[in-house]
């Protein structure tokens, strides 16, 4: 990776900040990835509320009402596919002092080939009564974005912490760290999205 790229996501990350009781990383996305991201929401939407939604329900720990991976064509052609793998390149520097060029191309968002789950990046979209219990997640690093209404219903970590993720934010942690979600009780629809980095050490 050259120095420039290098120093751009070093400068891309400046205003994050660092959560050092449970190793992780949290901060405000870039307006045109927070978009993206809102976009991917409303089209999945149609899916969701479509009549035969449960042959795409992406099925994860928790008691959700619907999840969807987001399919592969929209990934594949937006700026958040590369900002996350830009991210995890951004913790492995600062938590790992990994140069950049170490992790260039080992960092990757999970395909799952000919599969209807394509990428490990998924929509959680959650009403009254729905919760997490403690889970922990495949990969190497996993990460929340927090989409709508999300300032009430913290994610919680086995150490009491709890992180209360603003619309518009992203937390990144490694993937074994239990955490879960309360049960929702207000009446109002929830959205986050989640993700999973993987260290492909053969690249």
């Amino acid at each position: 990776m050259k120095k420039i790229q290098a120093d751009k996501i070093i400068e891309l990350f400046k205003d994050f900040k660092f959560l050092n009781d449970i190793q992780a990383i949290s901060g405000k996305l870039p307006e045109v990835i927070f978009n993206e991201l809102k976009e991917f929401t409303e089209i999945h939407r149609k899916i969701k509320n479509h009549e035969l939604n449960f042959l795409f329900e992406h099925y994860n720990a928790g008691l959700n009402s619907y999840q969807i991976s987001v399919q592969k064509p929209y990934i594949e052609t937006s700026f958040t596919f590369p900002f996350l793998i830009a991210l995890g390149q951004f913790f492995l520097y600062k938590f790992y002092k990994t140069d950049f060029q170490d992790s260039h191309r080992k960092l990757l968002l999970r395909e799952n080939v000919n599969h209807y789950d394509g990428y490990d990046l998924w929509i959680n979209y959650t009403k009254e009564g729905d919760e997490n219990p403690f889970h922990s997640h495949g990969g190497f690093l996993t990460g929340v974005i927090y989409i709508k209404n999300t300032e009430k219903n913290p994610t919680v970590f086995l150490n009491n912490m709890k992180y209360y993720g603003l619309p518009g934010e992203i937390l990144i942690f490694p993937a074994d760290l239990k955490h879960a979600v309360e049960k929702q009780t207000e009446n109002t629809e929830r959205i986050t999205m989640s993700f999973n980095l993987y260290y492909n050490v053969t690249q």
